[in-house]
């Protein structure tokens, strides 16, 4: 678990979603499809340790990796070549690129995601004390430049 200090309130999903596509220069429904996505991808393929802790730090992020909207990202012809070579991060690599692709079809492009995480990054750090985010993203390689370098 992680410490928060007694004068920061929670900081919600909504909460962030809200904030982080203030922040991001998007609109929230975007935000929302986007973060909801790449906490799917992280519950899956980041260091469970990270994912706890993530998920600890932001009440209903744990709801939001897990629903629908998360759904598993389709690949394509090369997302599939990816995935079989590139043994267990090669998956996540290719579902990060198939996410990638759905995020295109809202709106929201890679350049979206550089600003987009880091913003959300920065409210979970000012909260926790801790990069729990980043450190999530980084314990799954190859994924961090697709996910806007997390």
């Amino acid at each position: 678990m992680i410490a928060r200090d007694s004068m920061l309130q929670d900081l919600t999903f909504d909460d962030l979603t809200v904030l982080s596509a203030g922040d991001s220069g998007l609109s929230q429904d975007q935000a929302r499809v986007a973060l909801t996505g790449a906490l799917g991808l992280l519950d899956r393929h980041a260091a469970r340790e990270t994912v706890v802790a993530l998920f600890d730090a932001v009440p209903g992020a744990e709801a939001a990796a897990r629903s629908e909207g998360a759904a598993r990202s389709k690949r394509g012809l090369f997302g599939g070549l990816i995935a079989g070579a590139g043994g267990l991060s090669g998956k996540a690599v290719a579902e990060a690129m198939g996410l990638l692709d759905q995020l295109e079809d809202v709106g929201v492009s890679k350049a979206d995601l550089k600003r987009l995480l880091p913003a959300a990054r920065d409210r979970v750090r000012a909260l926790t004390g801790r990069d729990v985010l980043g450190e999530a993203v980084r314990s799954v390689p190859g994924v961090g430049p697709l996910l806007g370098d997390a």
